[in-house]
C-alpha cells in the first residue's frame, strides 16, 4: 500500500472539497483499509479509503455509525463517496485520552438499552470479508444460526476437512441455541457487533469512543462475548457494565457460543492458527 499514499494523497485529497488540506500521512487503521491523517485548516480529519469499490463500499459502517450515534460517542461522519474507483469514507479526528473503562462499560449497558424492533439491521454488511445478511427476523435463534452461523460454517468448511468431522458437535450447538429459553425470550439490543480491544479508544476527557462498528440488534450477550476473545477489557469494564445491566443467569455457557461464532470468524479469515482454538470450543457441544 505504500506506493499508492503519494497517488491517493494527490489525487483524493482534492477532489475532497476541503479548504486548505496539507499534512497528509497514512496511519495504522487496521488491515483491511488504506487510512490517512489530514488536515484542513487547523482541523483534522481522519480517511479510509477502500481501492476498486465503488461509493457504497461503506454504507453499513455509515449506517452502524449513525444508529450508535444516538446513545454513545462515535466518530462524526464528515462525507462518504468514490474517487477514480476507490471508495472512501471521511471523519473527524479523535485525539486519544487516558483508559477509563468504567466509563466503557456503562457506555455500553447504554448502548444495549437501546431496543430494536426485531433482530437484524436496516443495511446488510455485504462488504465484509464474510458478508453478513441482517435481514430482520424475530426470533434470535434463528436469526443467529441461520444468518450468522451456518453460513459461516458452510464457508469453513470449505478451509478444513477436520469441520467436517465434528458435525455432529455443530448440530448438538445449533438445537441448544434454537430450544435455549433465553434465547427465545431475548430482546434485540443495538450491538457495536465486533467489540475487540481494536474498536473503542478514550478522548481527551477519557470519554470512551466507539470506532468500526459492524452493528445490529441481537443478544447484548454477544457483544460481551466477543469481548473476552482478546485481551483488551479488564475487570473494571465487566463490573459497570453489570452494575448498569445486570446479565442473567446463565450467561457463561451462551458465552461460549459467541466466542465459538468469533473465533469461527478468525479462523476463516486467518486460517489454521485459530485451528485448535475452535477445535476445543466445538467438541464441547
Amino acid at each position: 500500500m505504500a506506493a499508492a499514499v503519494s497517488k491517493i494523497s494527490m489525487d483524493f485529497i482534492t477532489r475532497l472539497n476541503l479548504q486548505n488540506p496539507h499534512d497528509v500521512k497514512p496511519v495504522n487503521g487496521g488491515d483491511i483499509n488504506a487510512t490517512y491523517s489530514l488536515y484542513s485548516g487547523e482541523k483534522r480529519y481522519f480517511l479510509k479509503v477502500q481501492p476498486n469499490q465503488d461509493r457504497h463500499y461503506f454504507d453499513h459502517e455509515v449506517a452502524s455509525l449513525k444508529a450508535l450515534s444516538e446513545w454513545v460517542k462515535v466518530p462524526r461522519v464528515v462525507k462518504q463517496g468514490e474517487n477514480q474507483g476507490s471508495a472512501y469514507l471521511l471523519m473527524n479526528w479523535i485525539e486519544t485520552g487516558s483508559n477509563n473503562q468504567s466509563a466503557l462499560g456503562e457506555a455500553l449497558a447504554k448502548l444495549h438499552h437501546a431496543k430494536g424492533k426485531a433482530f437484524g439491521f436496516e443495511v446488510n454488511a455485504d462488504n465484509d470479508y464474510f458478508p453478513k445478511n441482517n435481514t430482520w427476523s424475530s426470533s434470535w435463534g434463528e436469526f443467529f444460526v441461520h444468518q450468522r452461523l451456518e453460513p459461516l460454517m458452510a464457508l469453513a468448511k470449505k478451509k478444513a476437512l477436520w469441520l467436517n468431522q465434528r458435525g455432529d458437535h455443530f448440530e448438538n450447538l445449533k438445537k441448544t441455541i434454537l430450544a435455549d429459553d433465553h434465547v427465545r425470550q431475548v430482546e434485540p439490543s443495538l450491538l457495536h457487533g465486533d467489540l475487540w480491544a481494536g474498536n473503542f479508544m478514550f478522548d481527551t476527557n477519557d470519554q470512551p469512543v466507539f470506532i468500526d462498528p459492524n452493528s445490529f440488534y441481537g443478544d447484548r450477550e454477544y457483544d460481551l462475548a466477543v469481548s473476552k476473545v482478546f485481551p483488551g477489557f479488564n475487570e473494571d469494564f465487566y463490573s459497570s457494565y453489570e452494575a448498569a445491566y445486570p446479565l442473567e443467569d446463565g450467561y457463561e455457557e451462551r458465552f461460549k457460543w459467541y466466542e465459538f461464532y468469533y473465533v469461527l470468524l478468525h479462523f476463516v479469515r486467518f486460517g489454521d492458527i485459530y485451528a485448535p482454538r475452535l477445535n476445543r470450543l466445538l467438541i464441547s457441544f
